[in-house]
């Protein structure tokens, strides 16, 4: 090969796939899809999203499943294909020369993980880890350039427990990953890794191209290439999951035959393999949009538009419920589709709530509900089959449907009657098929339109004696972390008066009177009953009611989302407008939302879907509907605009948190992870301390998980300092009693010696702990001054200098001289600092790291003077790191994909182009109000016919 050099390797995109090329954005010219075609898929990829703004790593689906991918740059996790999924911990991990190779930025694509890194000697790695379509391989794509003078060992260390047998079992929101005494083998077959498990049938092959040093110890194997200086090399690695032969777990090698077989088919053909990955997910994606297609039973409008951000908008929220559309689930569902039981064929689709890591088998009544409408046009034999499944449960046994075992699974949720109500009603309106509606539901003796009914009213065996509105129960019925938001709330109350009133419509289509004037009095009366609730006075916010008559008031955006939009034509103008600035001024932050207001009286709650962090996705959209049936359509495409910047993250997800951005952040290098002795130390002048001693990170290079790994020295609840070290795996503390008050400079230091943990402030000891054992390396964290490079939330506040790391243990008299020192240069020769940022430039957005003269960002800081005689310093304050939403961690049980975000293409196709069929006549809504933006929607089949629907400056036209 010929030689490389830096700039050239990182500008190259050949042999990483498609997606390293994509454009990560629309142009005008690209937002203006083609006459009936979408956008090309390559065209929807995230932006390249540098380590710092990842919360969430990405995940990558093939229709049967799903991979998640780690902080290094080749990791993988949570590889779950129904029935097989792995422990959640890291594999695949990639070293050179021993040390991991942390991402330095990473892009999603449809099909495909892109990651990038670097070594400190230079050495650059890009990986593509991409699942074939409808396969259980996955394959992975290694390059490494090393412009360097000396040779490069590439290692790749694939972890026993990636494998995780065949689970039979009901799969609710977490998977059942099995415990116990399950333990895991691997074998070296020839030039294959070959992993089993004691307690199933499960087997896991690697296969490298080109062949490996392979090594095979307790924890898994290693396989190791060694790359030439100045020049690169491409590996490539094909991963299979089966189960062996007998369906017993493995006895012998031959056994395992089929699986070896397989992978090693995938690493011969792995370009062959690879490349079809790609085509064939741009395959589905044209389907979706293409009548008469082969794989869909209906397909989807295309919006053509200058507008990219709406464009933008629209195809990534389809896009983000195609990566959970699941094809190889399950016998249970092949009877329910009327296909055969023992096979796959035919109508053989569902859509799961989400993946990888939670909900990856289930659907949930209520994140289905949100993106029903696109449900109902791309597949409704599909919507058609789940609904009359669903019908046939007992919808108040669970809240979701497994597709493994076709079982309802989890507690019951109050929103599963407007849930259930209103993906039928979506599905009858949408497909015109109101011959659904007199269908008997089979096991029932009742059919769909009296199934609506009894669900519509279900909300009065709900209503506690003396009452008048239904008591959906304590808050793990409703949001689960608010524990104020509980019985009688407006949000679902509300449902049941719409509820009411839809199935009042549907009797008078039918010519039953009777029934549609009890229904409509019923509404009517609750409609009252509910309006009551409304907190007046109280900035637009509406109350819960316990069954003894107390009232709270929760500034939630479910009331504000749901009891506002199904109610809109019985609320004032003067009630409208409070409860839109209550979302403008409370909820409404940046690109995105919080869920809960910071001035609730249970603020803060961290849970990013309800919490005060972030919002599920879906409840931006359902705000901007609302300010829709308010009359407000300004204000409906300024959010849908202002939401679609969260795109450039991905895919939508179970929930977006808001980061903020702050910190000074050092590249990893083996020098900053001692395996011995240590100290770290800092200058703080704190304005104000967190409530946790944990939370405000002042320097820190930790990480968790199955291992605890790295320091950090921190401080909280009310100027309490802590120092952590882990020891053997484990984390270690010592903190002190005395308080560092949220006022002037003051001099923190944390060692370790071998014997004792200690902290010293102001060059006096303060807090010690004995304690023995190594230091674990967080190799592969970069270190973070000012916040912690594995949760960004836990930001210091305050003014920062002169941060340092020794490897080796200070005593007590050369930390007094540090304290006591008037200059910065004191020490600064010591042979064993490892690290020193002094802080002294006083301004522009970047600092030197002295030690090494490494160039580092400052993020969410300004400069401000420092203690006298040290020059300038770095403050670090809420109002320097502003609010970015990115994709909400999974530490908070959130998924990375989820079919949440289908309610913008909802939203868009319903109240910006205002189409609301009602199974027989084309409707548009308020079609006189211009919208604001010029664009059409082709494709949309209204009784029967194909429409398009034009917005302009005149409003909306059908033709």
């Amino acid at each position: 090969m010929p030689g490389i050099n830096r700039r050239s390797f990182l500008g190259r995109s050949a042999g990483v796939g498609a997606a390293a090329v994509a454009t990560p954005f629309f142009t005008a010219g690209q937002a203006a899809a083609a006459p009936g075609r979408p956008p090309r898929l390559d065209a929807l990829t995230s932006a390249w999203l540098p380590r710092r703004e990842v919360a969430h790593w990405p995940a990558v689906s093939n229709f049967w499943g799903a991979v998640g991918t780690g902080g290094n740059v080749l990791a993988i996790r949570n590889f779950t294909l129904a029935p097989y999924l792995d422990d959640g911990g890291d594999s695949c991990v990639l070293s050179i020369d021993g040390v991991p190779v942390p991402t330095g930025a990473v892009r999603w694509s449809a099909y495909e993980i892109t990651r990038k890194g670097a070594t400190a000697s230079g050495v650059e790695v890009r990986t593509a880890t991409r699942p074939a379509f409808e396969s259980n391989t996955l394959l992975l794509r290694i390059t490494v350039a090393n412009p360097t003078e000396a040779a490069a060992e590439v290692t790749v260390d694939a972890n026993a427990r990636i494998a995780r047998g065949a689970m039979p079992a009901t799969w609710a929101w977490d998977p059942p990953r099995p415990g116990g005494d399950h333990t895991f083998t691997t074998h070296q077959v020839r030039g294959d890794l070959l992993i089993s498990d004691s307690h199933s049938s499960a087997v896991t092959v690697f296969a490298f191209a080109p062949g490996p040093a392979l090594t095979v110890g307790p924890d898994g194997g290693s396989a190791r290439w060694s790359v030439a200086a100045g020049r690169s090399v491409t590996i490539d690695i094909a991963m299979e999951v089966g189960r062996t032969s007998t369906g017993s777990p493995l006895a012998d090698l031959a056994d395992a035959g089929d699986t070896l077989a397989a992978g090693r088919a995938a690493i011969r053909g792995f370009e062959a393999v690879f490349r079809t990955a790609a085509e064939k997910w741009r395959s589905r994606w044209r389907e979706a949009f293409t009548p008469g297609n082969r794989h869909y039973s209906g397909f989807l409008p295309v919006l053509r538009t200058d507008d990219a951000d709406i464009a933008r908008l629209y195809y990534m929220a389809i896009l983000s419920v195609l990566v959970c559309e699941r094809t190889n689930l399950s016998p249970a569902f092949s009877d329910v589709l009327g296909r055969p039981a023992e096979g796959f064929e035919g109508l053989d689709r569902v859509y799961v709530t989400g993946s990888p890591e939670w909900a990856a088998t289930v659907t949930y009544f209520w994140d289905t509900s949100y993106c029903s409408v696109i449900l109902a046009m791309l597949d409704p034999q599909m919507m058609k089959a789940k609904t009359a499944y669903w019908i046939s449960k007992d919808i108040y046994a669970g809240y979701a449907i497994d597709w493994v075992s076709g079982r309802t699974v989890g507690p019951w949720y109050s929103a599963n009657d407007l849930s259930v109500f209103t993906t039928t009603l979506n599905y009858v309106h949408h497909s015109g098929d109101l011959a659904f509606l007199g269908t008997e539901v089979p096991g029932t003796g009742r059919t769909v339109q009296e199934h609506l009914r009894s669900i519509a009213t279900h909300w009065e065996s709900l209503v506690p004696q003396g009452q008048s509105l239904a008591d959906y129960g304590e808050n793990h019925n409703l949001l689960e972390v608010l524990p104020k938001y509980t019985h009688q709330v407006a949000s679902f109350n509300a449902g049941n008066v719409w509820m009411m009133e839809q199935a009042a419509e549907l009797c008078r289509r039918t010519g039953d009177e009777a029934a549609a004037e009890d229904l409509t009095g019923k509404a009517d009366h609750l409609r009252q009953e509910v309006l009551a609730l409304y907190d007046p006075g109280n900035g637009g916010v509406w109350n819960c009611r316990d069954n003894d008559g107390a009232t709270a008031a929760v500034r939630t955006v479910l009331d504000f989302a749901i009891a506002g939009r199904l109610l809109a034509p019985a609320l004032s103008e003067a009630q409208k407008a409070e409860m839109k600035h209550f979302a403008t001024t409370e909820l409404l932050v940046g690109d995105w939302m919080r869920a809960l207001s910071l001035s609730d009286s249970q603020a803060p709650v961290s849970r990013t879907d309800h919490g005060t962090t972030g919002a599920y996705d879906s409840w931006p959209a359902l705000t901007a509907q609302t300010f829709a049936r308010f009359g407000d359509y300004p204000a409906l495409l300024a959010q849908l605009r202002s939401f679609a910047g969260v795109t450039g993250q991905g895919p939508f997800s179970q929930s977006h948190q808001f980061l903020r951005l702050a910190g000074v952040s050092v590249a990893d290098r083996p020098a900053l992870n001692p395996t011995g002795a240590m100290t770290v130390s800092a200058w703080i002048n704190p304005s104000q301390w967190p409530t946790e001693v944990w939370q405000g990170s002042i320097l820190a290079k930790d990480s968790w998980g199955s291992r605890d790994s790295g320091y950090a020295l921190r401080g909280g609840a009310g100027g309490q300092i802590s120092f952590v070290v882990a020891l053997d795996g484990r984390f270690t503390e010592v903190r002190t009693s005395d308080m560092v008050p949220a006022e002037g400079w003051h001099h923190v230091a944390g060692v370790y010696d071998g014997e004792q943990l200690q902290i010293y402030v102001d060059g006096a000891a303060r807090a010690a702990r004995p304690v023995t054992g190594t230091p674990t390396p967080s190799s592969g964290t970069h270190l973070v001054t000012g916040n912690c490079p594995s949760d960004p939330s836990r930001r210091f506040t305050g003014s920062l200098d002169e941060a340092r790391v020794y490897a080796r243990a200070l005593p007590a008299a050369e930390i007094h001289t540090l304290y006591a020192a008037t200059t910065s240069s004191t020490g600064a020769d010591d042979t064993s600092l490892v690290l020193r940022l002094p802080f002294d430039e006083g301004h522009g957005t970047t600092t030197t790291e002295a030690v090494t003269d490494q160039e580092c960002a400052v993020e969410g800081a300004t400069w401000a003077a420092g203690r006298e005689g040290l020059g300038a310093a770095l403050a670090f304050s809420e109002q320097a790191a502003s609010p970015h939403a990115v994709i909400a961690s999974p530490g908070g049980l959130q998924c990375f994909n989820n079919l949440a975000g289908g309610a913008f293409a909802d939203v868009i196709i319903t109240d910006l182009f205002g189409c609301t069929p009602d199974g027989t006549t084309a409707g548009l809504r308020d079609a006189a109000v211009p919208r604001g933006i010029t664009a059409t929607l082709s494709g949309v089949v209204l009784d029967g016919r194909r429409h398009t629907i034009t917005s302009g400056p005149e409003g909306l036209s059908l033709t």
